[in-house]
Protein backbone atom coordinates (compact mmCIF):
# COMPACT_ATOMS: atom_id res chain seq x y z
CA UNK A 1 0.00 0.00 0.00
CA UNK A 2 1.25 3.38 -0.84
CA UNK A 3 0.96 6.16 0.86
CA UNK A 4 -0.14 9.56 -0.85
CA UNK A 5 2.45 12.62 -0.53
CA UNK A 6 1.67 15.44 1.28
CA UNK A 7 1.48 17.94 -1.71
CA UNK A 8 -1.31 15.96 -2.97
CA UNK A 9 -3.03 14.37 -0.04
CA UNK A 10 -5.96 16.90 -0.23
CA UNK A 11 -6.51 18.31 -3.87
CA UNK A 12 -9.12 19.95 -2.54
CA UNK A 13 -7.74 21.52 0.58
CA UNK A 14 -4.41 22.39 -1.70
CA UNK A 15 -6.40 24.17 -4.19
CA UNK A 16 -8.59 25.99 -1.43
CA UNK A 17 -5.06 27.18 0.77
CA UNK A 18 -3.49 28.81 -2.31
CA UNK A 19 -6.80 31.11 -3.39
CA UNK A 20 -6.78 32.22 -0.06
CA UNK A 21 -3.46 33.27 -0.34
CA UNK A 22 -3.99 34.56 -3.34
CA UNK A 23 -6.96 36.60 -2.36
CA UNK A 24 -4.87 38.11 0.07
CA UNK A 25 -2.41 39.36 -2.08
CA UNK A 26 -5.19 41.05 -4.26
CA UNK A 27 -6.78 43.04 -1.96
CA UNK A 28 -3.24 44.62 -1.04
CA UNK A 29 -3.02 45.93 -4.49
CA UNK A 30 -4.94 49.08 -4.84
CA UNK A 31 -4.19 50.12 -8.51
CA UNK A 32 -6.08 48.74 -11.58
CA UNK A 33 -2.73 48.76 -13.66
CA UNK A 34 -1.14 46.90 -10.98
CA UNK A 35 -4.16 44.55 -10.71
CA UNK A 36 -3.69 44.00 -14.53
CA UNK A 37 -0.32 43.61 -14.87
CA UNK A 38 -0.47 39.99 -12.10
CA UNK A 39 -3.47 38.98 -14.24
CA UNK A 40 -0.94 39.16 -17.32
CA UNK A 41 2.07 37.63 -15.76
CA UNK A 42 2.06 33.96 -16.77
CA UNK A 43 3.61 32.79 -13.52
CA UNK A 44 -0.25 33.19 -11.88
CA UNK A 45 -2.02 31.48 -14.49
CA UNK A 46 -2.92 28.69 -12.07
CA UNK A 47 -4.33 31.64 -9.71
CA UNK A 48 -6.03 33.98 -12.34
CA UNK A 49 -9.37 34.37 -10.10
CA UNK A 50 -8.89 36.28 -7.42
CA UNK A 51 -6.75 39.12 -9.13
CA UNK A 52 -9.44 38.60 -11.63
CA UNK A 53 -12.41 39.74 -8.88
CA UNK A 54 -9.71 42.29 -7.58
CA UNK A 55 -10.13 44.14 -10.97
CA UNK A 56 -13.25 44.17 -10.77
CA UNK A 57 -13.94 45.93 -7.71
CA UNK A 58 -11.72 48.82 -8.16
CA UNK A 59 -12.55 49.31 -11.86
CA UNK A 60 -15.25 46.96 -13.58
CA UNK A 61 -14.63 49.72 -16.78
CA UNK A 62 -10.96 50.21 -17.12
CA UNK A 63 -9.33 51.71 -19.74
CA UNK A 64 -5.66 50.85 -20.60
CA UNK A 65 -2.55 50.72 -22.79
CA UNK A 66 -1.08 47.59 -20.95
CA UNK A 67 -2.65 45.37 -23.44
CA UNK A 68 -1.80 46.27 -27.00
CA UNK A 69 0.08 49.83 -26.81
CA UNK A 70 -3.48 51.58 -27.91
CA UNK A 71 -6.63 52.62 -25.64
CA UNK A 72 -8.65 49.36 -24.69
CA UNK A 73 -11.26 49.11 -22.26
CA UNK A 74 -11.50 46.18 -20.11
CA UNK A 75 -14.88 44.86 -19.01
CA UNK A 76 -15.23 42.58 -15.99
CA UNK A 77 -18.60 42.87 -15.03
CA UNK A 78 -21.38 40.43 -15.67
CA UNK A 79 -24.53 43.13 -16.52
CA UNK A 80 -21.88 45.36 -18.31
CA UNK A 81 -20.67 42.35 -21.11
CA UNK A 82 -24.57 41.29 -21.36
CA UNK A 83 -25.59 44.77 -22.50
CA UNK A 84 -22.65 44.98 -24.98
CA UNK A 85 -23.21 41.66 -26.72
CA UNK A 86 -26.40 42.21 -27.10
CA UNK A 87 -25.86 46.01 -28.43
CA UNK A 88 -26.48 45.89 -32.38
CA UNK A 89 -23.96 48.58 -32.85
CA UNK A 90 -21.30 46.75 -30.95
CA UNK A 91 -19.53 43.77 -32.92
CA UNK A 92 -16.61 41.94 -33.41
CA UNK A 93 -14.95 43.00 -36.67
CA UNK A 94 -11.45 43.62 -38.17
CA UNK A 95 -10.71 46.62 -35.65
CA UNK A 96 -10.54 43.65 -32.93
CA UNK A 97 -7.14 42.56 -34.67
CA UNK A 98 -5.37 45.79 -33.69
CA UNK A 99 -4.66 43.86 -29.83
CA UNK A 100 -2.69 41.37 -32.30
CA UNK A 101 -0.52 43.73 -33.99
CA UNK A 102 3.30 44.03 -33.15
CA UNK A 103 4.70 45.45 -36.31
CA UNK A 104 6.07 43.74 -39.66
CA UNK A 105 7.20 41.17 -37.62
CA UNK A 106 3.79 39.78 -37.13
CA UNK A 107 1.85 40.85 -39.78
CA UNK A 108 1.11 37.27 -41.31
CA UNK A 109 -0.81 35.94 -37.88
CA UNK A 110 -2.19 39.61 -38.14
CA UNK A 111 -3.62 38.91 -41.57
CA UNK A 112 -5.17 34.96 -41.06
CA UNK A 113 -6.78 36.51 -38.09
CA UNK A 114 -8.39 39.53 -40.16
CA UNK A 115 -9.69 36.53 -42.64
CA UNK A 116 -11.12 34.87 -39.58
CA UNK A 117 -14.89 34.16 -39.11
CA UNK A 118 -14.21 36.26 -35.73
CA UNK A 119 -12.88 39.50 -37.66
CA UNK A 120 -14.61 39.67 -41.14
CA UNK A 121 -16.80 42.41 -42.16
CA UNK A 122 -20.41 41.99 -41.54
CA UNK A 123 -21.34 41.39 -44.75
CA UNK A 124 -18.99 38.54 -45.10
CA UNK A 125 -19.15 37.27 -41.54
CA UNK A 126 -23.33 37.02 -41.84
CA UNK A 127 -22.55 34.58 -44.87
CA UNK A 128 -19.79 32.51 -44.18
CA UNK A 129 -21.85 31.67 -40.51
CA UNK A 130 -24.79 30.96 -42.12
CA UNK A 131 -23.13 28.21 -44.18
CA UNK A 132 -21.32 26.73 -41.22
CA UNK A 133 -23.71 27.18 -38.89
CA UNK A 134 -25.63 24.48 -40.58
CA UNK A 135 -22.97 22.15 -39.66
CA UNK A 136 -23.26 22.74 -35.94
CA UNK A 137 -26.90 23.12 -35.39
CA UNK A 138 -28.31 20.71 -32.32
CA UNK A 139 -29.62 18.04 -34.94
CA UNK A 140 -26.67 17.61 -37.12
CA UNK A 141 -24.51 17.68 -33.78
CA UNK A 142 -26.84 14.78 -32.61
CA UNK A 143 -26.18 13.25 -35.95
CA UNK A 144 -22.57 12.44 -34.71
CA UNK A 145 -23.53 11.34 -31.30
CA UNK A 146 -22.40 7.71 -32.21
CA UNK A 147 -19.05 8.65 -33.89
CA UNK A 148 -17.94 11.20 -31.26
CA UNK A 149 -18.45 8.23 -28.43
CA UNK A 150 -16.14 6.00 -30.72
CA UNK A 151 -13.74 8.31 -30.73
CA UNK A 152 -13.87 8.30 -27.17
CA UNK A 153 -13.77 4.83 -26.22
CA UNK A 154 -10.87 3.91 -29.12
CA UNK A 155 -8.45 6.80 -27.51
CA UNK A 156 -9.65 5.18 -23.80
CA UNK A 157 -8.86 1.70 -24.96
CA UNK A 158 -5.15 2.77 -26.28
CA UNK A 159 -4.40 4.07 -22.41
CA UNK A 160 -6.98 1.71 -20.18
CA UNK A 161 -4.24 -1.46 -20.20
CA UNK A 162 -1.26 1.27 -18.43
CA UNK A 163 -3.20 2.43 -16.22
CA UNK A 164 -2.42 6.01 -16.38
CA UNK A 165 -2.32 8.93 -19.05
CA UNK A 166 -1.79 12.30 -19.39
CA UNK A 167 -5.27 13.58 -19.94
CA UNK A 168 -4.44 16.40 -21.95
CA UNK A 169 -2.53 15.18 -25.06
CA UNK A 170 -3.73 11.54 -24.92
CA UNK A 171 -7.45 12.06 -24.56
CA UNK A 172 -8.31 15.93 -24.15
CA UNK A 173 -6.46 16.77 -27.55
CA UNK A 174 -7.49 14.22 -29.77
CA UNK A 175 -11.04 13.79 -29.09
CA UNK A 176 -12.18 17.37 -30.25
CA UNK A 177 -9.33 17.69 -33.26
CA UNK A 178 -10.54 13.99 -34.87
CA UNK A 179 -13.98 14.79 -34.56
CA UNK A 180 -13.47 18.53 -36.26
CA UNK A 181 -11.19 17.52 -38.92
CA UNK A 182 -13.45 14.55 -39.94
CA UNK A 183 -16.24 17.39 -40.25
CA UNK A 184 -13.91 19.39 -42.16
CA UNK A 185 -12.46 17.23 -44.42
CA UNK A 186 -8.71 17.24 -43.01
CA UNK A 187 -6.84 13.60 -43.03
CA UNK A 188 -6.53 12.25 -39.40
CA UNK A 189 -3.00 11.17 -40.45
CA UNK A 190 -2.29 14.72 -40.37
CA UNK A 191 -2.60 14.94 -36.82
CA UNK A 192 1.01 15.21 -35.92
CA UNK A 193 1.71 18.45 -38.17
CA UNK A 194 -0.84 20.36 -36.57
CA UNK A 195 -0.04 19.97 -32.40
CA UNK A 196 3.07 22.44 -32.70
CA UNK A 197 1.18 24.86 -35.02
CA UNK A 198 -1.60 25.05 -32.56
CA UNK A 199 0.21 25.75 -29.60
CA UNK A 200 2.45 28.37 -31.54
CA UNK A 201 -0.88 29.77 -33.06
CA UNK A 202 -2.51 30.21 -28.98
CA UNK A 203 0.65 31.42 -27.80
CA UNK A 204 1.14 34.06 -30.67
CA UNK A 205 -2.51 35.14 -29.51
CA UNK A 206 -1.86 36.39 -26.66
CA UNK A 207 -2.42 40.04 -25.47
CA UNK A 208 0.37 41.81 -24.01
CA UNK A 209 3.37 39.66 -23.52
CA UNK A 210 4.46 38.31 -26.98
CA UNK A 211 8.22 38.05 -27.22
CA UNK A 212 10.04 37.40 -30.66
CA UNK A 213 10.01 33.96 -29.98
CA UNK A 214 6.10 34.15 -29.85
CA UNK A 215 6.21 36.30 -32.78
CA UNK A 216 8.48 34.16 -35.08
CA UNK A 217 6.92 30.96 -34.00
CA UNK A 218 3.68 32.25 -34.63
CA UNK A 219 4.94 33.35 -37.98
CA UNK A 220 5.95 30.07 -38.75
CA UNK A 221 2.56 28.49 -37.68
CA UNK A 222 0.62 30.86 -39.53
CA UNK A 223 2.68 30.13 -43.02
CA UNK A 224 2.30 26.38 -42.47
CA UNK A 225 -1.40 26.48 -41.71
CA UNK A 226 -2.08 28.73 -44.88
CA UNK A 227 0.56 26.55 -46.85
CA UNK A 228 -1.30 23.45 -46.36
CA UNK A 229 -4.96 24.40 -46.18
CA UNK A 230 -4.18 26.19 -49.73
CA UNK A 231 -2.97 22.74 -50.78
CA UNK A 232 -6.32 20.86 -49.06
CA UNK A 233 -8.91 23.31 -50.82
CA UNK A 234 -7.11 22.78 -54.36
CA UNK A 235 -7.47 19.57 -53.69
CA UNK A 236 -11.34 19.29 -52.69
CA UNK A 237 -11.80 22.05 -55.86
CA UNK A 238 -10.83 18.92 -58.16
CA UNK A 239 -12.53 16.24 -56.37
CA UNK A 240 -15.24 17.80 -54.34
CA UNK A 241 -16.69 16.19 -50.87
CA UNK A 242 -19.46 15.70 -48.70
CA UNK A 243 -17.45 17.82 -46.20
CA UNK A 244 -17.71 21.37 -44.66
CA UNK A 245 -14.64 22.63 -46.76
CA UNK A 246 -16.48 21.58 -49.78
CA UNK A 247 -18.82 23.56 -48.78
CA UNK A 248 -17.43 26.79 -48.27
CA UNK A 249 -15.42 26.18 -51.61
CA UNK A 250 -18.97 26.38 -53.24
CA UNK A 251 -20.74 29.00 -51.12
CA UNK A 252 -21.70 31.60 -53.09
CA UNK A 253 -23.77 35.25 -52.13
CA UNK A 254 -26.63 36.62 -53.48
CA UNK A 255 -24.80 38.13 -56.30
CA UNK A 256 -22.93 34.59 -57.09
CA UNK A 257 -19.60 35.85 -55.01
CA UNK A 258 -17.77 33.21 -53.14
CA UNK A 259 -14.96 33.50 -50.54
CA UNK A 260 -11.52 34.16 -51.28
CA UNK A 261 -8.75 32.11 -50.79
CA UNK A 262 -7.66 34.10 -48.41
CA UNK A 263 -10.72 33.89 -46.35
CA UNK A 264 -11.45 30.10 -47.03
CA UNK A 265 -7.70 29.43 -45.72
CA UNK A 266 -8.91 31.72 -42.57
CA UNK A 267 -12.38 29.67 -42.35
CA UNK A 268 -10.37 26.44 -42.31
CA UNK A 269 -7.28 27.31 -39.49
CA UNK A 270 -10.07 29.18 -37.28
CA UNK A 271 -12.53 25.67 -37.61
CA UNK A 272 -9.73 23.52 -36.73
CA UNK A 273 -7.82 25.59 -33.80
CA UNK A 274 -10.98 26.68 -32.72
CA UNK A 275 -13.01 23.45 -33.13
CA UNK A 276 -10.28 21.56 -31.10
CA UNK A 277 -8.70 23.98 -28.80
CA UNK A 278 -11.40 25.38 -26.12
CA UNK A 279 -13.02 22.16 -25.95
CA UNK A 280 -9.71 20.38 -25.07
CA UNK A 281 -8.98 23.13 -22.37
CA UNK A 282 -12.75 22.79 -21.00
CA UNK A 283 -12.14 18.79 -21.11
CA UNK A 284 -8.73 19.13 -19.04
CA UNK A 285 -9.69 21.99 -16.61
CA UNK A 286 -13.37 20.49 -16.28
CA UNK A 287 -11.77 17.37 -15.12
CA UNK A 288 -9.18 18.84 -12.86
CA UNK A 289 -11.79 20.70 -11.08
CA UNK A 290 -13.59 17.41 -10.40
CA UNK A 291 -10.96 15.59 -9.13
CA UNK A 292 -10.29 18.64 -6.79
CA UNK A 293 -13.58 18.78 -5.36
CA UNK A 294 -14.14 14.82 -4.74
CA UNK A 295 -17.65 15.44 -3.08
CA UNK A 296 -19.14 17.31 -6.54
CA UNK A 297 -17.10 14.16 -8.35
CA UNK A 298 -19.06 11.66 -6.60
CA UNK A 299 -22.51 13.26 -6.62
CA UNK A 300 -22.01 12.91 -10.12
CA UNK A 301 -21.09 9.21 -9.88
CA UNK A 302 -23.95 8.24 -8.25
CA UNK A 303 -26.19 10.56 -10.54
CA UNK A 304 -25.04 10.67 -13.85
CA UNK A 305 -28.35 12.40 -15.35
CA UNK A 306 -26.68 15.45 -13.78
CA UNK A 307 -24.20 15.68 -16.24
CA UNK A 308 -25.96 18.18 -18.19
CA UNK A 309 -26.00 20.71 -15.56
CA UNK A 310 -22.69 19.70 -14.09
CA UNK A 311 -21.26 20.82 -17.76
CA UNK A 312 -22.65 23.86 -17.56
CA UNK A 313 -21.14 24.78 -13.94
CA UNK A 314 -17.70 23.32 -15.52
CA UNK A 315 -18.02 25.86 -18.38
CA UNK A 316 -18.43 28.27 -15.63
CA UNK A 317 -16.27 27.63 -13.23
CA UNK A 318 -12.82 27.67 -15.14
CA UNK A 319 -13.48 28.87 -19.03
CA UNK A 320 -11.21 28.18 -21.94
CA UNK A 321 -11.65 31.56 -23.62
CA UNK A 322 -10.78 33.93 -21.16
CA UNK A 323 -10.69 37.24 -23.40
CA UNK A 324 -13.13 38.06 -26.26
CA UNK A 325 -12.93 41.15 -27.85
CA UNK A 326 -15.62 43.98 -29.39
CA UNK A 327 -15.87 47.59 -31.00
CA UNK A 328 -19.21 49.75 -30.46
CA UNK A 329 -20.11 52.01 -33.69
CA UNK A 330 -21.35 54.45 -31.11
CA UNK A 331 -20.59 55.80 -27.82
CA UNK A 332 -21.55 53.36 -25.27
CA UNK A 333 -21.62 53.95 -21.14
CA UNK A 334 -21.13 50.77 -18.93
CA UNK A 335 -20.56 51.12 -15.19
CA UNK A 336 -20.90 55.03 -14.99
CA UNK A 337 -17.73 55.35 -17.72
CA UNK A 338 -18.69 56.57 -21.19
CA UNK A 339 -16.54 54.41 -23.70
CA UNK A 340 -15.84 56.05 -27.09
CA UNK A 341 -16.65 55.02 -30.78
CA UNK A 342 -14.26 52.74 -32.11
CA UNK A 343 -12.21 52.15 -28.87
CA UNK A 344 -11.74 48.00 -28.26
CA UNK A 345 -13.37 46.58 -25.57
CA UNK A 346 -11.54 43.27 -24.15
CA UNK A 347 -13.97 41.04 -21.85
CA UNK A 348 -12.52 38.78 -19.21
CA UNK A 349 -14.60 36.14 -19.15
CA UNK A 350 -13.72 34.54 -16.00
CA UNK A 351 -14.46 37.47 -13.84
CA UNK A 352 -18.20 37.76 -15.59
CA UNK A 353 -18.16 34.23 -14.73
CA UNK A 354 -17.78 34.67 -11.29
CA UNK A 355 -19.33 38.06 -10.78
CA UNK A 356 -21.03 37.77 -7.28
CA UNK A 357 -23.80 40.15 -8.16
CA UNK A 358 -25.27 37.14 -10.56
CA UNK A 359 -23.49 33.89 -9.10
CA UNK A 360 -23.89 32.96 -5.28
CA UNK A 361 -20.83 31.88 -3.52
CA UNK A 362 -19.15 32.16 -7.39
CA UNK A 363 -15.72 30.98 -6.80
CA UNK A 364 -17.73 27.56 -5.38
CA UNK A 365 -17.97 24.73 -7.71
CA UNK A 366 -21.87 23.47 -7.41
CA UNK A 367 -22.55 20.58 -10.28
CA UNK A 368 -25.92 21.04 -9.28
CA UNK A 369 -25.86 24.96 -9.73
CA UNK A 370 -29.26 26.16 -11.78
CA UNK A 371 -29.93 28.66 -13.44
CA UNK A 372 -26.60 28.82 -14.64
CA UNK A 373 -26.74 32.31 -16.82
CA UNK A 374 -22.86 32.05 -17.78
CA UNK A 375 -21.50 33.40 -21.19
CA UNK A 376 -18.36 31.29 -21.87
CA UNK A 377 -20.08 30.59 -25.35
CA UNK A 378 -20.38 34.39 -25.64
CA UNK A 379 -24.36 36.44 -26.41
CA UNK A 380 -25.80 38.02 -29.70
CA UNK A 381 -24.83 37.74 -33.08
CA UNK A 382 -21.29 36.36 -32.15
CA UNK A 383 -22.10 33.77 -29.75
CA UNK A 384 -20.42 30.59 -30.67
CA UNK A 385 -21.49 28.50 -33.70
CA UNK A 386 -19.49 25.29 -32.28
CA UNK A 387 -21.13 25.25 -28.43
CA UNK A 388 -23.70 22.54 -29.26
CA UNK A 389 -20.82 20.19 -30.48
CA UNK A 390 -18.89 21.38 -27.72
CA UNK A 391 -21.37 20.58 -25.19
CA UNK A 392 -21.97 16.98 -26.82
CA UNK A 393 -18.31 16.28 -26.51
CA UNK A 394 -18.26 17.10 -23.36
CA UNK A 395 -21.10 15.52 -21.86
CA UNK A 396 -19.70 12.81 -23.88
CA UNK A 397 -16.55 12.45 -22.48
CA UNK A 398 -17.22 13.25 -19.03
CA UNK A 399 -19.77 10.05 -18.87
CA UNK A 400 -17.50 7.85 -20.36
CA UNK A 401 -14.49 8.60 -18.44
CA UNK A 402 -16.51 8.62 -15.05
CA UNK A 403 -17.76 5.60 -16.14
CA UNK A 404 -14.80 3.37 -17.37
CA UNK A 405 -12.36 5.25 -14.63
CA UNK A 406 -14.38 5.02 -11.47
CA UNK A 407 -11.35 5.30 -9.27
CA UNK A 408 -9.84 8.19 -11.80
CA UNK A 409 -7.19 10.17 -9.25
CA UNK A 410 -4.54 12.70 -9.94
CA UNK A 411 -0.89 11.58 -10.25
CA UNK A 412 0.97 12.51 -6.64
CA UNK A 413 3.92 12.63 -8.79
CA UNK A 414 3.45 14.95 -11.05
CA UNK A 415 1.30 17.74 -10.68
CA UNK A 416 -0.63 19.09 -13.28
CA UNK A 417 0.59 22.56 -15.11
CA UNK A 418 -1.36 25.46 -16.92
CA UNK A 419 -0.14 26.75 -20.21
CA UNK A 420 1.64 30.29 -20.38
CA UNK A 421 -1.63 31.51 -22.02
CA UNK A 422 -3.92 33.54 -20.86
CA UNK A 423 -6.50 34.41 -24.30
CA UNK A 424 -6.84 30.66 -23.95
CA UNK A 425 -6.71 29.63 -20.07
CA UNK A 426 -5.98 25.82 -20.66
CA UNK A 427 -3.73 22.81 -18.77
CA UNK A 428 -0.47 21.60 -20.61
CA UNK A 429 -0.69 18.66 -18.82
CA UNK A 430 -3.32 16.73 -16.35
CA UNK A 431 -1.30 13.10 -15.22
CA UNK A 432 -4.05 11.10 -14.20
CA UNK A 433 -4.03 7.55 -12.88
CA UNK A 434 -7.22 5.14 -12.40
Amino acid sequence: MTTASPRFSSPQRDDERDFARDTALAREMDRPEQVLEAILDPRRRGSLYPFLHRLRALAPAHRTEALSGKPTWVLTRHIDVRENLRNPDVRSDARGVDVFDVGPAGRHFVEMQRNTLLFLPPDKHDQVRALISKAFTPRSVEQRDGRIREVIHELLDRVEPKGRMDLVPDFAFLLPVIVICEMLGVPTEDLPRFYDWAHQSTARGEIGQVTERTIREGEEATLGYAAYFRELIEDHRRKPRRDLMSALIDARDEEGRGLSDEELVGSCYILLQAGHGTTQDLLGMGMLALLRHPDQLEFLRKHPSALPTAVEELLRYDTSVQISQRVADVPIELSGVRIPAGEVCVIFNGAVNRDPEVFHEPDKLDVRRNPNPHLSFGLGRHTCLGQSQARKELLEAFDILLERFPNMRLDETKPPAFRDSLFLRGLATLPVVF
